[in-house]
């Protein structure tokens, strides 16, 4: 008898040390014991991972057809994108706007516009591309073309390097003397401007009058892009529709008095 009360004691002091087993461990058991048995669950939602890669843009998705009738990649489709003709194109003859309209030079002459070039200082002076436009050939040969691109760039820069000598004086008598001194034209950048739009002037006179090419002041573009005009090449953009009716818009019949 004190043999199986020990035994039976011994047994209660088991359970007791016995801990249940962990809910994640039964669930993990459960289910897998259910899809060995039964396949695969209906009613078990996937579970869901948040991606870290995030989708392209529909600018860099969007393709533009090529002759070989394969879609380019994205660096092929921006530099296509870029190139295409129209008026961001370095060889677009633009309208004179530096002329009256309706003026003789309106109608014979076009604009080529050399578009700045962030590339050689930011946004501390402004520089323009050195990117050839071959509509220029031969009436501004490309050489000659590099030599004024060199020419203004570095006056430029020279002019509005804001940690030169000259530049940083001037900023010193200007601040004592209430900017009077930048008012009478006496600072260093006036100075440089000038000699750019004088050299300019030259080149006018001298190069750029023998074949009707002539460069347009800096003033005049705010610095935001070089215009060189020339004879018109009698190119443009042709377009593919036909003639619309008189106030209606491109492809439509709906004007304005409809």
């Amino acid at each position: 008898m004190s043999e199986q009360a020990e035994h039976s004691n011994n047994g209660t002091q088991e359970e007791k040390d016995l801990r249940s087993p962990e809910r994640a461990h039964l669930a993990q058991d459960t289910l897998a014991d259910r899809q060995g048995s039964l396949g695969p669950l209906h009613g078990d939602r996937p579970r869901h991972i948040p991606s870290q890669i995030s989708l392209r843009s529909q600018s860099q998705i969007a393709s533009i057809p090529s002759n070989t009738g394969a879609p380019p990649t994205g660096g092929e489709a921006e530099v296509a994108e870029e190139l295409a003709w129209g008026p961001a194109h370095p060889c677009y003859p633009h309208v004179n706007p530096h002329v009256p309209i309706g003026s003789h030079e309106y109608l014979t002459t076009r604009i080529i516009r050399i578009r700045r070039d962030w590339m050689v200082k930011g946004d501390l002076a402004p520089t323009f591309s050195n990117l050839y436009p071959e509509i220029l050939d031969p009436l501004l040969p490309e050489q000659e073309f590099r030599r004024v691109i060199a020419t203004v760039n570095d006056e430029l820069i020279k002019a509005f390097d804001p940690f030169s000598f000259r530049n940083l004086v001037d900023g010193a008598l200007g601040l004592v003397t209430g900017w009077l001194w930048e008012d009478i034209g006496a600072s260093g950048i006036k100075s440089h401007l000038r000699r750019v739009e004088d050299w300019l002037d030259k080149w006018n006179r001298e190069v750029g009058a023998k074949d009707g090419v002539h460069i347009w002041s800096l003033r005049r573009t705010a610095y935001m892009s070089l215009d060189i005009q020339i004879p018109d090449p009698k190119v443009g953009i042709i377009h593919s529709e036909g003639v619309s009716l008189p106030g209606t818009r491109p492809s439509s019949g709906v004007g304005l008095g409809f």
